[in-house]
């Protein structure tokens, strides 16, 4: 198996800092610790902090695709949701774009476009396969129930 690159390495050494402290939460130094490599060595691959959240997220999200799967009543989306989509990382992501995104926009843009909006896509065409499910419906019981989770947090 192929060694993953430096740049992988440290990204994947950030996602659990920005996940428990936030973006602006988490310093270049705080991922320097973390993944073992140099100050140089994480501004050599991302020239701010921005750039590195923009490679996390990437990651994250090539790894959180969207499932299409037969869904045959909304015990079974409600599942599915749980866990698949809304997941915790997933949940505390959210926040994190919608609290912060601000401070990192092609990183928000690439989680809207590459996750949330997929998602939905995907949600879409499970209900118009699935004669128990309204789209309407199930996209406002997501949202509610992502609502939900946020406040939570």
């Amino acid at each position: 198996m192929a060694q993953r690159s430096k740049k992988d390495h440290i990204a994947a050494a950030a996602l659990p800092l920005f996940l428990e402290n936030g973006f602006k939460g988490t310093s270049i130094d705080m991922v320097v610790r973390e993944s073992g490599v140099s100050k140089p060595t994480v501004y050599n691959h991302f020239p701010d902090k921005a750039a590195l959240m923009l490679a996390v997220l990437s990651r994250w999200i090539e790894n959180n695709k969207p499932l299409i799967l037969p869904i045959k009543d909304p015990t079974e989306l409600e599942k599915l949701v749980r866990e698949h989509w809304l997941t915790d990382e997933a949940v505390r992501l959210y926040a994190i774009v919608i609290g912060e995104g601000r401070r990192f926009p092609s990183a928000r843009t690439l989680f809207w476009g590459q996750f949330d909006r997929l998602w939905r896509v995907a949600f879409g065409y499970v209900c118009e396969h699935s004669p128990n499910l309204e789209k309407a419906v199930i996209d406002q019981q997501l949202d509610q129930q992502l609502l939900d989770r946020l406040r939570a947090q």
